[in-house]
């Protein structure tokens, strides 16, 4: 088995290496109040909405990622994507979050950017909604948990009602990413069948001036970028038949295979994370001295280190794992949930360890330990809790 990385992945690393030198780290370090100990402070006004100021940096280095050929890249060249594997995109991820928080998270477009859900989109969709999202022009939201519905989603209790030629949705979502800003809305309703069923699930793009959708109420969440997630309310929220994803009732199906794609890359972002804290705590523990020798020489400090890199090397062959078998056509159900399991645990061990080992220091806002030790919380609920990711593993095993 070859486990070297592949040499597409070698040469995107180098080249976003070089992109963020010269787009991202000059906007980094005009704006630095937004990536500063005050940093929730500056990036919101009071009702929780990214202030303009910050929008506009995030829209710019969008901007000059089409431009590069990085937005995108994961999609199929037929729409304008880099066509790049599951692997390769994984190991990218790795590479981008060993660093500290910064603006390059802008860079691939997160949840507001293109997914391969919308390559399920007609020659008409396709035209509106899919080109200028590749192209940057707009962005988009994943609208499936609601307030009573997160693991169990395909319980959820959106609904949508044919009338005539148009669909009536009614209901609620929460936490949903980019939110705010989108321009238009994946939005999930059960159309037929009971509570429950894993068929009868519809998926439609509802646009943001729609007549009866609306945004509510802005989330606070712990450690992540400020007003990023909202709720989402459809009170009889009419669109037509048109606006139909794929096909009716086959929408929960295209939700799942999304979000196992997302356990490889939460997974694989977790091993850069705990890596950049690794390397941070190896510099200290060589340089901060104790009772005359440097804390790395004890092994309180340095077995502690030794548990991590040997944690994170699991974690990475893992992910890789799975992200292999899936590029390779074969079902890596198990081993995705396997690795989003231990990448979940290995990001919060990670900033708990490095804290740890900064002592006070490691405490304060000064360093970006504090960011991650919050920021890693959420790790072991989205995409599906630790809990979710056990279920999937045992079914698979019996």
């Amino acid at each position: 088995m070859d486990f070297s990385e592949p040499s597409e992945a070698v040469q995107i690393k180098k080249a976003l290496d070089d992109f963020i030198d010269q787009e991202v780290a000059p906007l980094e370090n005009e704006y630095d109040q937004f990536l500063g100990a005050d940093y929730e402070k500056e990036i919101v006004d009071d009702e929780h909405r990214q202030v303009p100021e910050y929008r506009n940096i995030v829209e710019e280095i969008r901007q000059k990622s089409v431009e590069a050929g990085f937005y995108g890249m994961t999609m199929p060249e037929e729409v304008g994507g880099g066509d790049v594997d599951i692997l390769t995109r994984a190991i990218v991820g790795e590479h981008m979050s060993n660093r500290p928080p910064g603006f390059h998270s802008s860079i691939f477009g997160g949840a507001g950017g293109p997914t391969p859900i919308l390559l399920n989109c007609d020659e008409r969709q396709r035209e509106e909604y899919l080109e200028p999202l590749m192209d940057g022009e707009i962005t988009t939201c994943f609208a499936l948990t609601e307030p009573g519905h997160g693991s169990d989603a395909h319980h959820m209790d959106t609904r949508a009602e044919k009338d005539g030629d148009e669909w009536v949705i009614n209901g609620q979502k929460v936490y949903i990413t980019n939110a705010p800003y989108a321009d238009f809305a994946m939005v999930f309703a059960r159309t037929s069948g009971d509570d429950g069923d894993l068929s009868g699930i519809t998926c439609f793009l509802v646009d943001k001036e729609t007549p009866g959708f609306e945004v509510g109420k802005i989330h606070r969440a712990m450690g992540m970028t400020p007003g990023t997630h909202a709720e989402l309310h459809f009170d009889d929220c009419r669109v037509g038949e048109e606006q139909v994803l794929g096909e009716v009732d086959a929408g929960f199906q295209s939700a799942m295979d999304w979000i196992g794609g997302g356990r490889i890359n939460i997974a694989a972002g977790a091993v850069g994370t705990a890596e950049f804290l690794l390397d941070m705590s190896l510099e200290y523990a060589r340089d901060r001295e104790t009772f005359g020798k440097p804390i790395g020489h004890r092994q309180g400090i340095s077995f502690q280190l030794a548990e991590l890199a040997t944690d994170i090397e699991q974690v990475r062959q893992l992910y890789r794992y799975a992200a292999w078998k899936m590029d390779n056509g074969e079902r890596a159900r198990k081993e995705e949930s396997m690795a989003k399991l231990r990448g979940a645990k290995l990001a919060n061990d990670a900033a708990d360890i490095a804290m740890q080992v900064h002592g006070g220091a490691g405490f304060m806002k000064d360093l970006p330990i504090e960011r991650n030790y919050r920021s890693a919380r959420v790790f072991r609920i989205f995409e599906g809790t630790d809990e979710i990711q056990k279920r999937t593993i045992a079914r698979e095993l019996i």
